[in-house]
């Protein structure tokens, strides 16, 4: 892991840990990414942003240290509103060389360090995964809503009023 990709915190104590994710040269798939800089932008106390292309082992160390995580990241065949899902911890903690989820993230966090945060993912729905910079007319959408959703939580989270 680069210093690029070290966990931004925002104050003293960074408890909440918000991984952004995706291919921003793959336009709604940057959507991760894009909301998790607007979250680090807002330097929210408390609060603790990693963003990252992919998901890789390497996660699991600081993910081991939060108090609780969202994984942000763009979705293809999402219908209905943004929300937040809760994750499951899986039994495996098994982790391929081109494929790395969320959960066994939080497996690998079990196993290395002992320790699993309670997690959630923010799926952000897309429509337009080509090559390209910027959003599509749904991304942005989606970007706005997984804001409201994601600041929302975060303040029943961290009892702090958010912007």
């Amino acid at each position: 892991m680069t210093d690029a990709d070290r966990p931004r915190e925002s104050g003293t104590a960074a408890p909440v840990l918000i991984v952004g994710y995706g291919n921003t040269l793959r336009r709604d798939d940057g959507l991760g990414v894009a909301l998790a800089e607007a979250v680090a932008a807002e330097n929210l106390p408390g609060v603790s942003v990693l963003t990252c292309h992919q998901l890789a082992p390497e996660l699991a160390e600081p993910v081991s240290r939060a108090a609780a995580v969202v994984f942000v990241d763009a979705a293809v065949s999402e219908a209905g509103p943004v929300r937040l899902r809760r994750l499951r911890l899986t039994t495996s903690a098994s982790v391929g060389s081109h494929e790395c989820s969320p959960e066994s993230i939080l497996g690998l966090a079990r196993t290395l360090y002992g320790r699993v945060p309670p997690a959630w993912l923010l799926p952000l729905p897309g429509e337009d995964f080509g090559l390209g910079e910027g959003l599509s007319a749904r991304g942005s959408r989606s970007l706005f809503q997984g804001l409201e959703v994601l600041r929302g939580w975060l303040r029943c989270r961290t009892g702090q009023a958010s912007k």
